[in-house]
């Protein structure tokens, strides 16, 4: 009997009902977008509404205000959030209590549990209404920054052994030069960092997209690419493909934009090429909510988790903000299975998979391998090597059962089936092993050191008294390492 393996990422999806109109103004939704202003000539050619390839809605919506404690609570008076980004296991966002109230970067858990509050410097600020915009990191440094009006980037540094959380301080305030279509007066909106070169990108709306540097503590514009039709509230860093994402806002639903009576405003993700401002053609639309025509875009951040998949964070300007969480690229293959189970003397088909790939550093989440559908109490392990047996080879004359994985071979910790809840049922057994935490533990063992691609075979042995060599065999697992 052959069971097809399917590695699922666990993604926490929290509904929370849908949000009315936002409370958006004309400062902060900007001009109407022209869509064919500088696009890509494969993206006066997609079809409205395209076909998906990413942007599968993960989590969210997550309501980010009504949690916040900050003066002045409650929450629903921090009606401006604007910014968003992922650093160091949390979320953050920018944003204000009004249009001339407390400003703050609030922290919150991946669940979207509010944590605190840390008040945004307004020094340099040319009477800012809204305070940060969108929100840059660099994690191995300990990093945060925001953009505001008047050219404005904002440092802060993250100290993650002061308290529970770690508190944020502000570092350093930037002023960026004029330089090309920067103006004195512009704004810092959309902001992302190339962790390559430590340079940053930022719009404006829907401006040209300018590059500048801060390197060595000094400010310096680096130039600059046209507008490319898209207007920009949000912009990332993709660290796969070394490529920009924009979360824009899309005033064209159906080809008809809402100023002319046209269905509804959208907000899209669109990837962009960051030497020529083109976009791509790869982009996808972010969740509707609310009141047609009044849906606003805001900050983004793409990060890495650890869970195989690289991810967007989207900050949704609504009545009520909302922080959404979309897939973006695989960052690792899933496992597979392969070969075929035997069927146990009591009538079980065990089945061997795996909750992720393992890491080859050791980081992200651990690979936990569970042995399903087995007979109860019976003790087994799992092996793995370096090679597939394909064809497969009989376990033993008249064994149900086949040798899935080449030797040599290294054999993990022996373990006993759990026992299940149904009397009736003897295959509610289980073996469930931390491969990640193995692999720390027993360092010597085929394949090691491991790096990111190789792949490794594995397959469970389990005691089966009646059956042929009184024993049987799972189905095979294949497991790419992620870097």
């Amino acid at each position: 009997m052959s069971k097809s393996i399917h590695a699922a990422c666990a993604a926490l999806s929290l509904s929370l009902g849908v949000f009315a109109a936002p409370q958006g103004s004309a400062e902060d939704r900007g001009p109407t977008p022209n869509p064919t202003v500088g696009a890509g000539p494969q993206d006066e050619a997609r079809p409205l509404g395209g076909t998906r390839a990413v942007g599968t809605l993960l989590q969210g919506p997550l309501d980010i205000v009504a949690g916040i404690l900050a003066s002045p609570a409650p929450g629903a008076n921090w009606n401006r959030l604007l910014g968003c980004g992922y650093g160091w296991g949390y979320y953050w966002v920018s944003g204000g209590a009004g249009t001339s109230g407390a400003f703050a970067i609030h922290q919150y858990d991946t669940t979207g549990a509010y944590i605190q509050s840390f008040t945004q410097d307004m020094s340099a600020a040319t009477g800012s209404q809204w305070g940060i915009r969108d929100l840059a990191m660099d994690e191995a440094n300990f990093k945060l920054w925001g953009g505001m009006e008047g050219r404005v980037l904002k440092e802060y540094t993250f100290n993650p052994n002061a308290g529970p959380n770690g508190t944020l301080s502000f570092t350093a305030t930037y002023i960026i030069p004029t330089g090309g279509s920067l103006g004195s007066s512009a704004t810092i909106r959309a902001l992302a960092r190339n962790p390559n070169t430590g340079t940053f990108y930022t719009k404006n709306f829907d401006s040209a997209m300018w590059e500048f540097s801060i390197a060595g503590g000094v400010p310096t514009y680096l130039g600059e690419v046209p507008a490319n039709g898209k207007a920009s509230y949000g912009l990332a860093w993709d660290t796969l493909n070394d490529t920009l994402w924009s979360f824009d806002q899309e005033n064209f639903n159906g080809g008809v934009p809402c100023s002319t009576g046209g269905p509804g405003d959208l907000v899209e993700f669109n990837e962009v090429d960051p030497a020529t401002g083109l976009t791509t053609g790869r982009f996808f639309d972010g969740t509707f909510y609310g009141v047609a025509c009044t849906n606003i875009a805001g900050g983004a951040d793409i990060f890495d988790d650890g869970s195989g998949v690289l991810k967007i964070l989207a900050l949704h300007q609504n009545s009520v903000d909302e922080l959404n969480v979309y897939e973006l690229d695989p960052t690792s293959t899933p496992p597979v299975a392969y070969c075929t189970s035997g069927t146990t003397t009591q009538g079980c088909v065990p089945v061997l998979s795996a909750s992720n790939p393992p890491s080859a550093s050791g980081a992200g989440t651990p690979c936990v391998l569970t042995c399903s559908a087995m007979e109860e109490n019976r003790n087994g392990l799992m092996f793995f090597g370096l090679n597939e047996i394909n064809p497969a080879l009989p376990w033993a004359p008249a064994s149900t059962s086949f040798l899935c994985v080449k030797s040599p071979t290294s054999r993990t910790t022996p373990g006993t089936s759990t026992v299940g809840t149904n009397p009736g049922d003897p295959c509610e057994g289980a073996l469930t092993l931390n491969f990640s935490a193995w692999i720390a533990a027993n360092p010597v063992h085929i394949g090691a050191p491991h790096f990111s691609g190789q792949v490794v075979y594995c397959q469970e042995w389990y005691r089966d008294p009646p059956a042929a060599k009184a024993t049987s065999l799972s189905n095979g697992l294949a497991l790419t390492f992620a870097p």
